[in-house]
């Protein structure tokens, strides 16, 4: 009996996720460029605020949160203690909270650490990118999920880096200017989702939800706190709404 070859191709769930990462890390290619802007300048300021190179680079990769990190170095200049600085970081992050809940529809066949790693690595960016391709294909693949996560998460420790040692080689009006490359690119980014949206009517409920919510608390509360409650609010109903839709979609009920 003459003993046949086996065949070592990759099996085709091996092949799927491959090109899956691949092409997550494509999506992720359009948003490097504000990531290497904003990292460069997070580096920066880190530096200015007596960070070494290795401190703001584990910083970087541990924290993973721009706009924390940029308040971090803030009240660490500015003197304030570690519960200040701690409370701080945690009040701007819990919008992460929303962001995974609304990416939760998308993780219901997932295994538990899939949907650990999918939520650590989330950013306002990648979350952006993500929901797009949610709302276009009706699925997220964890393997492309990986892929987007992963570069924009390299890109972003890698420009920490570079901005930390480059920092005494540039202007101080330059560094800080570059902050306003985070502003751009969401504006960039909110004008991409629109146009791939298919949930502009909820969208713009959402948007309302968030103006009435600042005009009535703008001038009884910290603007921090303001923006805080407009956000909790317009992202609550919004995914209430659209999770009754998709309830409804699934049952075939009107």
């Amino acid at each position: 009996m003459i003993p046949t070859e086996q065949d070592s191709s990759p099996a085709p769930e091996a092949d799927d996720s491959r090109a899956l990462f691949k092409a997550g890390v494509i999506a992720c290619l359009p948003t490097i460029l504000g990531y290497w802007s904003i990292g460069f300048a997070s580096g920066a300021i880190g530096t200015v605020s007596g960070f070494s190179p290795l401190e703001i680079t584990l910083l970087s990769t541990f924290l993973y949160a721009g706009s924390a990190q940029f308040l971090f170095y803030s009240l660490y200049a500015a003197g304030a203690g570690a519960f200040s600085i701690v409370a701080g970081v945690l009040l701007i992050n819990l919008r992460h909270i929303l962001m995974s809940s609304y990416m939760a529809m998308y993780f219901t066949r997932s295994t538990q650490m899939q949907k650990i790693i999918g939520g650590a690595l989330l950013t306002d960016e990648t979350f952006a990118v993500a929901a797009q391709y949610g709302n276009r294909h009706g699925t997220l693949p964890f393997a492309w999920l990986l892929g987007l996560n992963v570069t924009a998460w390299l890109n972003w420790i890698i420009a920490n880096l570079m901005g930390a040692l480059l920092a005494t080689a540039l202007p101080e009006s330059l560094v800080h200017g570059l902050g306003f490359s985070l502003v751009s690119m969401f504006i960039a980014l909110l004008r991409m989702t629109w146009l791939a949206s298919r949930q502009r009517i909820l969208e713009l409920v959402a948007a309302a939800v968030s103006v009435l919510a600042v005009a009535l608390f703008v001038t009884r509360l910290d603007g921090n706190v303001v923006i805080l409650i407009a956000t909790v609010s317009a992202a609550t109903l919004a995914t209430v709404l659209l999770r009754r839709k998709n309830t409804a979609n699934e049952d075939g009920t009107p």
